[in-house]
């Protein structure tokens, strides 16, 4: 999942969020890091997820689909992306909450703790919220966008924005792992965020 799956599964506990976001800016033992508890179990969240979405068969049986059409080192990135795309376009039928009021409560969630995040992510942040990515994932042009700058920020030649049409050829293969995938993982992140509060 990328950063709208992310922000999506937190939805519930709001102060998971910025952790949650910020996820990938922190890298090795949590100890090491000066955060607040709720950032630091908002990390601890980013990384389950990112481990339960590597190990999915949903998403694994997505890569081959890619990989069948000669996609290789990007394949999971491609996934990442297309999924946030599946999930904006599809957002009514899994959240009852308006994807704008939605969208406004992650960047309050996440500006009040701006103090405390990485620098790096604090720059990639503020790009998101001036040039409205989240708002791009729900259309093709949108997605076919942020999959070419993406590509970009990638140190090696890539097919990255050749994903989509990838994806448009095999929609309603990619659809039935995806819609599959998000209700599994929501059940198991929720366990996940029960687990720490324990």
């Amino acid at each position: 999942m990328n950063f709208l799956g992310h922000a999506y599964i937190a939805r519930n506990n709001p102060e998971l969020i910025a952790g949650n976001f910020a996820g990938d800016a922190y890298k090795g033992n949590l100890e090491h890091f000066d955060l607040p508890k709720n950032i630091i179990n908002g990390v601890k969240l980013h990384r389950f997820i990112d481990d339960y979405t590597d190990h999915s068969p949903y998403i694994l049986e997505a890569g081959h689909i890619f990989q069948s059409k000669g996609i290789k080192k990007i394949t999971y990135i491609a996934t990442d992306i297309i999924m946030d795309h599946f999930l904006a376009r599809e957002w009514n039928s899994y959240s009852k909450k308006d994807f704008n009021i939605f969208i406004d409560q992650v960047y309050q969630k996440t500006d009040q703790y701006l103090t405390d995040l990485d620098p790096g992510f604090i720059r990639m942040y503020n790009n998101l919220k001036h040039y409205g990515w989240f708002f791009d994932y729900s259309t093709e042009e949108g997605i076919r966008k942020i999959l070419w700058q993406f590509s970009k920020r990638i140190n090696f030649e890539n097919d990255l924005p050749k994903c989509m049409d990838i994806y448009v050829e095999n929609k309603g293969q990619f659809d039935e792992l995806f819609g599959t995938f998000i209700l599994d993982i929501k059940e198991q992140s929720r366990q996940f965020i029960e687990g720490l509060s324990a």
